[in-house]
């Protein structure tokens, strides 16, 4: 993301000086304002804990839905780990039923009906415990989106190492740079024309979602991201872009 930044700010900076000259802005667009089209969401994913990938079920350029499992970390002493809690919750469980019409008789003191009662708490605790466990080993997508990279493989130690990329393709991100005569003219909810390069070669709607407060001073631009809704997902992530003019009352 810090590259694509800095390309932005170049291309912006590019564009800068032919801008600055008319201080009215060139309506209804921005002049030669260069973009670039980015996916919407960017996750670089790891495991919750450390361990050796069993299973990486997902290859890169398939699409993902979220909540799919991705990829899982042996489980071997986990899953034991669950068995033997749920013995002890069974047995705390049978203890008290055992118990149950002496209780109902008074017949056990207070420590003693306390010291049941925790018991069967405490082991049914334990099994939750246990099975949050043996699921933090299975990594499953936080959103829609696509698998651009797989990072590693099935047999490797992990602990934070990325596993795998997944990136959102609808909505999409543009982000550019203006030039500073462009600041205070453009607001959070304007519709912009944006027109893509090759392979897509068509003009869409974007709406912006940012505008950055602060200027940067080496370049005397700001940056600007909108949001370009793309349902089909056929506009692809990673291509270049050119700034139109304010759609007035434009929906994008």
């Amino acid at each position: 993301m810090k590259a694509a930044r800095s390309l932005i700010v170049a291309l912006g900076c590019i564009a800068a000086p032919a801008l600055a000259q008319d201080t009215d802005l060139q309506e209804p667009g921005f002049g030669e304002i260069s973009c670039l089209v980015e996916p919407g969401r960017h996750a670089a994913l790891s495991s919750q804990v450390p361990g050796v990938i069993e299973r990486i079920d997902v290859q890169a350029g398939v699409r993902v839905a979220a909540g799919d499992p991705l990829f899982s970390l042996m489980r071997d002493v986990e899953s034991a780990s669950v068995e033997l809690e749920r013995s002890r919750a069974a047995y705390a469980s049978r203890r008290m039923q055992r118990n149950q019409r002496m209780i109902e008789r008074n017949m056990l003191s207070e420590s003693e009906r306390d010291e049941i009662d925790t018991e069967l708490r405490l082991a049914r605790l334990q099994v939750n415990l246990a099975n949050a466990r043996l699921q933090q080993l299975t990594t499953r997508a936080p959103f829609d989106g696509w698998v651009s990279e797989r990072l590693a493989e099935e047999g490797e130690f992990v602990d934070a190492t990325p596993v795998l990329e997944l990136v959102q393709l609808d909505p999409l991100r543009v982000e550019a740079a203006l030039p500073l005569a462009a600041y205070g003219r453009i607001a959070a909810g304007d519709v912009i024309e944006v027109t893509l390069s090759s392979p897509v070669g068509q003009r869409y709607s974007a709406e912006v979602i940012h505008v950055d407060p602060v200027i940067d001073a080496s370049s005397g631009t700001f940056a600007l991201a909108m949001r370009l809704a793309n349902p089909d997902e056929q506009i692809p992530a990673g291509i270049a872009c050119e700034l139109g003019g304010i759609v007035e009352g434009g929906d994008a």
